[in-house]
This record gives C-alpha cells, sequence and structure tokens, in this order.
C-alpha cells in the first residue's frame, strides 16, 4: 500500500484534472496585456511587411516613395502587402492565443443567422450613422492613404479588408472578450481594437462606430459571413466614390440643396437614435442572459 501511495504522484493527470487546467487557462485569457500583445503583433507585422514592401520595390526600381507609382501599380503592390501583412498577423495572433491558453473556433462560420431585413437595417444604420458624425470626421486630418486603382485596389478594399478584418476583430477579438467578459464589453473593446488597427485619426473614429454596428450583427446572427458581407459593401461604397473622384465631397455637396441636406441629416439622426437604442436593448437582454442562463 505505501508503495502504491508513493507511486501516484508520478502518474498522468486524470483527463479531469486536464480538462479543469484548459478551463483556467481560458479564463485566464485575454488579459488586458494580452489585447495589447495581440494590437503590437498586428502594428509589428505592419511595420515589418511595409518595410520589405519598400526595400522590394526599390530592388525593382520602383523607388523610395511607392505613393508615386501608377495608380494601378499602387493597386497591386498595396494588394500584395496587405494581404501578406494580415495573413501573418491573423496567423501569429491565433498562435498566441493558443499558446496564451485561449480556445476555440476562429469565428462561427455558420450560414443560419443570414435575414435579409437585418443585413437591410444594418446597412441603413450604417449610412445613417455616417451622416450624422460627417460633420465631425470633417475636422479632422484626412487619410493620407492611396489605395491605388484597378481591380487589385478593389480586391484589397472589398475582399481582402473585410474576410481578414472580421476573422481578427470579430472572429479572434470579439469572441475571446465574450468568453471572459461577457458580450458588453467584447462589444465594446473588439471595436476599439478594429478602431485602432486603422491608425489615423479620421479612421479611427470611423472605424470605431462601424465596428461597433458590425460587432452587433456578429453577436445576433451567430455568423461570420454577415459582417463580412456588410464591411464589404461599405468598402465597395467608398471605393467607388473614391474612383469617381467623389471620395473627398461632403454628402452636402453631392446632394447640392441646403434644404434637402437638413432634411436627411434630421432623418439619419432618427435612424441612428432609434437603431442606437434598438441595440442596446439587445445587449442588455443578452447580458441579462448570461448572467442568469436559467432564465434566458
Amino acid at each position: 500500500m505505501t508503495q502504491n501511495n508513493s507511486e501516484a504522484p508520478l502518474r498522468e493527470p486524470a483527463p479531469e484534472a486536464e480538462a479543469a487546467a484548459a478551463g483556467r487557462n481560458r479564463k485566464r485569457f485575454p488579459t488586458p496585456g494580452d489585447l495589447f500583445a495581440m494590437l503590437g503583433i498586428a502594428l509589428g507585422v505592419q511595420i515589418v511587411v511595409s518595410v520589405l514592401g519598400v526595400i522590394v520595390g526599390l530592388i525593382m526600381g520602383l523607388g523610395f516613395d511607392y505613393r508615386q507609382l501608377e495608380p494601378v501599380v499602387l493597386g497591386r503592390f498595396l494588394a500584395v502587402t496587405y494581404f501578406a501583412t494580415m495573413a501573418v498577423s491573423l496567423w501569429c495572433i491565433v498562435r498566441y492565443r493558443r499558446a496564451r491558453g485561449g480556445g476555440g473556433p476562429v469565428a462561427d462560420f455558420s450560414f443560419s443567422g443570414f435575414n435579409p431585413v437585418l443585413i437591410l437595417w444594418a446597412c441603413v444604420f450604417m449610412f445613417a450613422v455616417g451622416v450624422v458624425f460627417e460633420p465631425l470626421l470633417v475636422l479632422l486630418p484626412q487619410p493620407s492613404a492611396d489605395m491605388g486603382r484597378g481591380f487589385w485596389a478593389a480586391m484589397t478594399l472589398i475582399v481582402f479588408a473585410p474576410v481578414f478584418e472580421e476573422l481578427l476583430c470579430r472572429g479572434v477579438v470579439l469572441g475571446s472578450l465574450r468568453a471572459k467578459y461577457g458580450v458588453v464589453t467584447a462589444w465594446l473593446v473588439s471595436s476599439l481594437f478594429f478602431a485602432v488597427l486603422h491608425m489615423q485619426p479620421l479612421l479611427v473614429v470611423n472605424a470605431f462606430v462601424i465596428g461597433l454596428i458590425l460587432g452587433f450583427i456578429y453577436i445576433v446572427t451567430r455568423s461570420i459571413w454577415v459582417p463580412m458581407i456588410l464591411h464589404a459593401a461599405n468598402n465597395a461604397m467608398a471605393y467607388v466614390l473614391m474612383v469617381t473622384g467623389k471620395g473627398d465631397m461632403l454628402l452636402i455637396d453631392l446632394v447640392g440643396s441646403r434644404t434637402l441636406y437638413v432634411l436627411i441629416y434630421i432623418g439619419a439622426v432618427a435612424v441612428a437614435a432609434v437603431s442606437a437604442r434598438m441595440v442596446w436593448q439587445k445587449l442588455a437582454h443578452l447580458k441579462r442572459e448570461e448572467k442568469n442562463p436559467a432564465e434566458a
């Protein structure tokens, strides 16, 4: 009997013990430090790939300032660098999450959340919010980034950006935060994470607001495809305005009538206010369900 007791600590841990350890790891991740680490990974990879892109450009005789390239060539160049940046960032962050004890899928790829009415409402909501915040956004420095023109520029904005950014910000970040902190904190912090990735002040503000809408849509639909579609639609509209020379124009300039603009603005404020209230009520309901699952 004594011999058997002395050998017990040398045995492999029971499955129950392994499951308990995994549970403790999941509860530990993500800490605020983990969020800064993941953000640092994304921004660090962006810097490294940008430097490598400039070096390759110099070797190929494209010059040091790649923004002076022809628009179509610039579009191809930035498509390659953006794809490389986001693919490496996503891979590194997923590996980091696993090393820190975080688990689960990268995102929910269910098709069950497709709701045409909800998608239409989200489009209207994003447009309304854009109109409401336009007077603020024009006060901020205009972004200096130019994505170029042509097929690859469109691919970057309409395909690559929605896929990678939604997988990272809504899939990995929001999903990980929700498992530990709950739905409201995950919704807010993941939107802030999404905003900071855009770095430039105007893009940060715009991305934070749009991120709140996309995050809410992901939460209620439980499908990463829906925010990807909405993200792509938003970027497609921005690309069309850019290539037609209207990217820097205000809504009042596009409308051409101050009276009509005021009516549109009032309508946008009403839509944004009602929609924001609906979003908060739904999130509050989900928060109560998380706290009292037996009553849900």
